[in-house]
């Protein structure tokens, strides 16, 4: 799915928990550019379980999370979350892949709304979430 899509993480970030290529106890995951939506895919580990063979709820939301300030990075904005709220639509097996995508619905001077999907393999939505970011000033 993205193997030949533009890398968006900012070498800038290297100690985010969840994109941080330099934080050895985060997540790692790549985002990538895909026309106008932010995309990636992500496989949890046991590490990050809830219920047993489950993906822990608190992690889907730093998923939502990321995805949201990666929504706007396609169209040259970097955005703080300023507000975020998700569903968790279908419980999420450990083993699973999972395609996400950020897109940006609204934007304004000061921030952008984003929505995010994330999916189990066959396009099964399991969880979703919205939110809106603030701009962050360049520099």
């Amino acid at each position: 799915m993205t193997g030949d899509l533009p890398l968006l993480n900012p070498p800038s970030c290297p100690g985010c928990f969840v994109c941080g290529s330099g934080n050895p106890s985060g997540l790692g995951l790549h985002i990538f550019r895909d026309g106008t939506d932010a995309v990636a895919t992500f496989r949890a580990e046991d590490r990050l379980q809830g219920y047993p063979d489950r993906l822990h709820g608190g992690v889907v939301g730093l998923l939502v999370d990321e995805m949201l300030v990666y929504a706007g990075a396609p169209h040259g904005v970097w955005g703080m979350t300023a507000k975020v709220r998700y569903w968790l639509r279908r419980p999420i097996p450990l083993d699973a892949t999972l395609a996400l995508r950020g897109r940006l619905i609204q934007r304004s001077e000061r921030g952008y709304r984003a929505v995010v999907r994330i999916e189990l393999p066959g396009e099964v939505l399991a969880a979703e979430g919205e939110g809106m970011c603030v701009i962050r000033p360049s520099g």
